[in-house]
């Protein structure tokens, strides 16, 4: 709503109709309106009231209104916003209201977050915001009636009319944001909720809001910090260095990119509609030249000096229900919480466990301290936000707890998984309890039923690794998509191109392969012991710190075809940007040279071979350069690039072990003799001790069959068998 002001006649006028006091200010800001969502109320579809909202950022005053809780502006800004302590007091732009210096009746104030990518939002701590009356996660869902009018319900449990005169928005009137046409929920940090219509409902605020105190467009920033804000301060100052993430932790960034402004109450004011944050307009703040004051500060809680960490952090353990707060800082603004003081007793520690302490001095940025003061928190029955949970596998859910500094577990890491923080990521099918444990030792556990993934990709295809010598042998391996993802590891969304990223990838078969190579040991938890990858790149794999590692799928680096200029080849794709099919084959190995990365592809001129005992069998190898045609298509390499390849050693691989039969001559051939029948695998391989180049494994199988007679056994039986038949035809005859 708009305010009553001191002056008369602006008071009768605002009686007849609404008003919109236009001023000039220092210049247009480098940015355009991303959303904007005036939530129901008095204001909603009004032209008169935000249809030009863009009209904010032009430098001039236009009055523009979110309505009623939740409703908001996203600003996009083309150059970044600078975190800079140039800017007088840390106050890095301004967004004021059209508020005018009055009592808590007239505040409307709207919570500003920040965001570097639009995606990822940090709150703006402003005086309220450590408050016990504060709700930091606070959603209402607005819904249409038949007279376009709005009723709620919201995440208290509550439900009613959204106020006199709330107007349903239309959505033709919000082009930006996409919402259902009957039903909208709205989320963020709620300051208040009163809907009893009274003039006299409202919230008293110090700073950190838009639309709070008396107004002045600028690009130099006003001291929020001094005594009786109310009357000495003006709205909407803002430092960067106010922002925290969801548990009211300070986030440190160096500049943001979006500005977010939401409507923190939902007040119904009686006479004058609902408390609706109402925008003039937004200004950056000017870079000046100043002296940049800090005082030493100092610090005591219940008698006891308080050390900080390096980020001004510090968990005080042990505390009594009592928490005595002195500052110590000569010359300076000082704020405990919500209030402007060097001293502050409170009689039980803040709901939310946490104490800001900000200190200002001169013309410098505020220095902010935090206290964790939740040990002198009385416990109550600790409680998770579900006791049961159903997730299908390779998703993800997120547990709450209603305190902080618990402790997470799962009692079974192979089917879920659950981080420090309470998210839980499945992995296995099955069942698993997490369970989260108090600073003093309560408990409270979440069943979780993991259930089959709907749609997942699931190939089957050959695994092998080697590093000069086996690891494992070709191995059909099942291998779902996204169990790479599942264990932990960061993978790529797009390749290198910006492509999506789809299906499964050779990262997922490493992941896999590893799981399959050792058992349980291979979970969530302890999955980087054995394989680690950073940024593509496999760092660590089968428990050996490596970088040397390289795949082949079918014989070849997979790519993308398309040749670069600046190298010559096509670009190789990254073990968690390359996908893989049914039936593929992956040679996965360790370069035995690694200095020069001269290792081949070697490869039998057979997959299977077929012999009888006590025959010779001839084989040849051949291979290729890595580094030189790795990336060439298979047919292209086999057509040009293919050699024999001497001195290479051939072995038979039975139960684990080596036993060396062969070695190829100069025309890559090898002759080998089975004497008993049987199934055999053969394995090729060329060491780095070598005057050649080492190559990659190469495996084949071998059948042997029965022995066969040579060619005078043959004969023998032959006439042997003839003068038989004669004999017995001649006996046959004389009976």
């Amino acid at each position: 709503m708009l305010k009553k002001t001191i002056s008369i006649l602006i008071a009768i006028i605002m009686a007849l109709s609404c008003i919109s006091v236009t001023a000039f200010a220092e210049g247009a800001v480098d940015a355009k309106v991303k959303e904007y969502l005036v939530a129901p109320s008095q204001y909603t579809n009004n032209p008169y009231y935000g249809a030009n909202i863009e009209n904010t950022l032009s430098g001039k005053a236009y009055t523009a209104s979110l309505g009623n809780f939740g409703g908001y502006v996203i600003y996009e800004f083309n150059k970044n916003i600078e975190n800079s302590d140039k800017h007088r007091y840390g106050i890095d732009f301004m967004i004021s209201g059209n508020a005018f210096n009055s009592a808590a009746t007239t505040q409307e104030p709207g919570q500003v977050w920040v965001s570097q990518d639009g995606a990822t939002w940090y709150a703006l701590a402003g005086s309220e915001h450590y408050e016990n009356e504060t709700n930091w996660n606070y959603s209402v869902t607005y819904q249409k009636t038949e007279t376009n009018t709005s009723t709620y319900v919201d995440s208290l449990g509550e439900s009613g009319n959204a106020c006199s005169r709330s107007t349903y928005p239309l959505k033709a009137n919000y082009p930006t944001v996409d919402f259902d046409e009957n039903s909208l929920t709205l989320s963020g940090i709620l300051l208040r909720k009163n809907l009893t219509p009274s003039t006299k409902n409202g919230i008293l605020t110090s700073f950190g809001y838009v639309d709070a105190l008396s107004w002045k467009m600028s690009d130099i920033p006003v001291n929020p910090y001094v005594e009786n804000p109310q009357q000495n301060a003006k709205d909407g100052q803002f430092d960067i260095s106010w922002a925290v993430d969801s548990d009211g932790m300070p986030v440190h960034l160096d500049w943001v990119k979006y500005v977010k402004v939401q409507t923190a109450t939902f007040i119904d004011g009686g006479a004058f509609g609902e408390k609706s944050t109402e925008i003039n307009g937004v200004n950056l703040a000017c870079e000046e030249n100043f002296t940049s004051d800090k005082a030493d500060v100092e610090i005591t809680v219940n008698g006891q000096k308080v050390k900080f960490d390096s980020n001004s952090f510090a968990k005080l353990d042990n505390l009594g229900k009592g928490v005595a707060v002195k500052v110590n800082a000569k010359n300076s603004n000082i704020y405990i919480n919500n209030e402007r003081t060097d001293t502050k007793l409170f009689a039980e520690a803040p709901t939310k466990g946490l104490v800001r302490i900000i200190v200002q001095t001169g013309d410098g940025e505020a220095q902010i301290f935090m206290l964790d003061v939740s040990s002198a928190l009385p416990e109550s029955e600790l409680k998770l936000s579900d006791s049961t949970l159903e997730i299908q596998k390779y998703e993800s859910a997120q547990l709450k707890a209603n305190f902080k500094g618990v402790t997470w577990t799962s009692s079974n890491e192979d089917v879920a998984y659950v981080d420090k923080d309470g998210k839980i990521i499945t992995i296995n099918e099955g069942t698993a309890t997490i369970t989260a444990t108090s600073p003093k030792g309560q408990t409270a556990e979440c069943v979780v039923t993991v259930l089959p993934k709907e749609d997942t990709q699931t190939v089957s295809i050959t695994f092998s690794v080697s590093d000069g010598t086996i690891i494992i042998t070709p191995e059909t391996l099942e291998v779902e998509a996204g169990i790479a993802k599942a264990y932990g590891y960061q993978v790529a969304s797009v390749d290198h191109n910006g492509n999506k990223v789809e299906g499964t990838t050779v990262m997922d078969a490493i992941v896999a392969a590893h799981k399959a190579y050792y058992g349980d040991d291979f979970t969530r938890s302890t999955a980087e012991n054995y394989l680690v990858m950073n940024s593509s790149f496999i760092m660590k794999s089968f428990g050996r710190s490596t970088s040397v590692c390289g795949f082949l799928v079918n014989g070849t680096m997979p790519n993308d075809g398309i040749v670069n200029p600046s190298y010559g080849t096509p670009t190789g794709y990254a073990c968690d940007t390359a996908t893989i099919v049914d039936g593929d084959s992956i040679s996965y190995y360790f370069y035995q040279d690694t200095r020069y990365y001269s290792d081949m592809y070697a490869e039998f001129n057979s997959d299977s071979y077929t012999v009888s005992a006590g025959s010779k069998l001839k084989v040849n190898i051949k291979g290729y350069s890595l580094m030189e045609h790795g990336l060439s298509d298979i047919d292209t390499i086999r057509a040009n690039y293919m050699t024999n390849l001497k001195d290479v050693d051939i072995y038979l691989y039975e139960d684990g072990e080596l036993k060396k039969l062969a070695t190829t001559n100069k025309k890559g051939n090898a002759k080998i003799k089975f004497t008993e029948e049987g199934e055999y695998t053969l394995v090729a391989v060329r060491k780095s001790d070598s005057e050649e180049s080492p190559t990659v494994v190469a495996y084949s199988k071998v059948t042997v069959t029965a022995k066969k007679d040579n060619f005078i056994v043959r004969m023998f039986k032959a006439v042997y068998k003839f003068f038989a038949e004669i004999i017995k035809k001649f006996f046959d005859g004389m009976c």
